[in-house]
């Protein structure tokens, strides 16, 4: 129950055979039916040893029923709403569809699954009013809160409802989906003001949650419209002892997809405070061990950087009142097929107080590498090809680039599609604000579009950074190409913006063989870029200036300009 601001925000991203975890406590067996006298009838779920039976290929599967719909939609700025919600006076809440309502289940569903819980989350419909109250609370005041004040010439009952609500959710701003919230803003909880408990990710990992509601209300931020969305949080409908588990966590101990991961993500484990003494907590440690090299990073509660090297206990209530929270560090880059050891110490069993330790490896992979192996070639017509996954549409030269941009979760915003087609202004400049908000933890605040043609957050966001200026007096021209050498002074701007420095990089001298054609306002950034590795001539020592950029050109320099970092 903790607040976010989107981000497409804050961005991240292996074992030989699947982990096990290993405990003093023995694991129960996979299902077992309890029957109580006139009470509820229902199947023990064992977490360890589902998460056992995870192997590559049933979470591809998996993640292909939890697909959505529409993969590129950004649904919650208009096309998600039955009855369209009004935050000017007299204020309705308006009303989702359906159809979007079980994108955001489904995205729940997956994160449960991958963590070994139950993922049988179904929508409460009773909910739907006061869940889309509490969106509407915060659209029209322009600000996240669970205590949003009362909006002048709103009812008290309509108030009210969504007051109580915004006291039970987790609730988000920017996302343009609900599987973005989910995935990208409460999974993650890698901003600082929630690293500290990562209560959002712990409430949709509770046990004993069976059902939930979205709620989303488009509204202004300053002069910026922005999705305001919440999720309810607070349901515990599951039978206690339904759920058996020693420890819940993110990533899952066995194989784990990195298209739902993120580098600066952090590492959590939440501990069963029946079977581990969460009163005895201040000699926990924690090993983690990369096995490709053998680097380790040794974390305690000495280690408080919430922007680097992080480690807590916290027991506070967010579902589950014992979680370990660690990351290694900010530089860290997860690859597929990296394998990590884990080794908590320091705990103390409830039953008898002995000292207790767990250890378990987790591995990342490529889920979408992995469908293109199981399933092969592809030569009948898909019945839904907006399921399938993408990558294998980027050309060769290109796709390592794009993966690095893609795990990372820096395309959010632009189509996974068509990747050779010319690419706009308005996608060029949102991977570029998405790899600037990755490489520095920027965190969004309220800011006026100074545009008239596009109040999209990212883009007055790189407008005021300097990273890209409009096509004339409040003009972004959002759908316009982008030429080579309008990009390569973006790109250049970006550099500049992270700290990149070109004393003594050539910045002058001629080096491509049309060099006559590029605009002078550009031969400083073409040469700059091209002598720092980050653009290639385009054949015959030609740069093309005025050709327009492609997708995947872009990936190719944006990536470069990671890897930098």
């Amino acid at each position: 129950m903790d607040k976010m601001m989107s981000a497409s925000q804050k961005r991240n991203k292996n074992i030989k055979k699947r982990g096990r975890i290993a405990t003093v406590v023995a694991a129960a067996v996979l299902t077992a039916t309890v029957i109580l006298p006139g009470r509820e009838v229902y199947a023990k779920h064992d977490v360890q040893g589902s998460v056992e039976q995870h192997t590559r290929e049933a979470i591809v599967q998996k993640m292909k029923e939890y697909a959505p719909l529409q993969p590129d939609a950004e649904y919650l700025w208009e096309e998600a709403y039955e009855e369209r919600p009004s935050i000017t006076a007299p204020y309705t809440a308006g009303k989702l569809k359906d159809t979007y309502i079980l994108e955001g289940i489904k995205a729940v569903n997956l994160a449960r699954y991958l963590a070994g819980l139950p993922d049988d989350v179904q929508p409460d419909y009773t909910l739907s009013k006061q869940q889309q109250a509490a969106a509407l609370l915060n659209a029209v005041n322009g600000q996240l809160s669970h205590y949003p004040s009362r909006p002048e010439g709103m009812n008290e009952d309509l108030y009210s409802l969504g007051a109580n609500a915004a006291k039970n959710s987790n609730i988000a701003y920017g996302a343009d989906t609900f599987r973005e919230a989910v995935f990208d803003l409460y999974m993650a909880d890698s901003g600082e003001n929630n690293i500290d408990r990562v209560g959002h990710r712990r409430w949709i990992l509770n046990p004993r949650m069976k059902k939930t509601m979205f709620g989303a209300v488009v509204g202004q931020s300053g002069t910026m419209e922005v999705p305001y969305s919440n999720m309810y949080s607070f349901d515990a409908s599951r039978a206690a002892g339904e759920v058996v588990y020693d420890q819940i966590a993110w990533p899952s101990a066995g194989q784990f997809p990195l298209e739902v991961w993120h580098d600066k993500d952090p590492w959590s484990v939440s501990l069963n405070p029946d079977i581990y003494d969460n009163q005895r907590t201040s000699g926990i440690k924690v090993k983690m061990t990369r096995k490709a090299d053998g680097k380790v990073w040794s974390l305690d509660s000495s280690d408080q950087n919430k922007g680097g090297k992080y480690f807590k206990v916290d027991t506070g209530y967010y579902a589950i009142p014992f979680c370990i929270i660690f990351r290694p560090d900010s530089s860290i880059k997860y690859n597929p097929e990296d394998q990590f050891h884990i080794e908590i110490s320091g705990l103390y069993s409830k039953a008898n107080g002995q000292a207790v330790s767990i250890a378990y490896d987790t591995q990342f992979f490529a889920a979408e590498q992995q469908e293109e192996s199981i399933s092969g070639p592809q030569t009948s017509a898909q019945t839904h090809p907006q399921n399938e996954f993408s990558d294998a549409t980027v050309s060769s030269w290109a796709r390592e680039y794009y993966m690095n941009l893609k795990n990372n979760a820096l395309l959010d915003g632009v189509a996974d599609s068509n990747h050779s087609r010319q690419i706009s202004r308005q996608e060029f400049t949102t991977i570029g604000f998405n790899l600037y908000q990755y490489l520095t933890n920027y965190e969004m605040q309220e800011v006026a579009s100074p545009f008239t043609d596009i109040a999209q957050p990212k883009i007055s966001h790189a407008a005021k950074l300097g990273i890209i200026q409009g096509t004339s007096a409040g003009l972004f021209s959002p759908d316009k190409q982008l030429t080579r050498q309008e990009a390569v002074v973006v790109l250049m701007n970006l550099y500049k913006k992270l700290g990149g420095n070109t004393a003594g990089v050539n910045t002058s001298n001629a080096i491509f063989a049309d060099d006559a054609q590029i605009a002078s306002w550009a031969k400083a950034d073409a040469y700059a870029a091209h002598n720092l590795g980050l653009i290639q001539g385009t054949g015959a020592n030609q740069f093309q200036p005025k050709a327009n950029l492609t997708k995947e050109q872009a990936y190719v320099m944006l990536a470069k300009l990671m890897e930098k970092y």
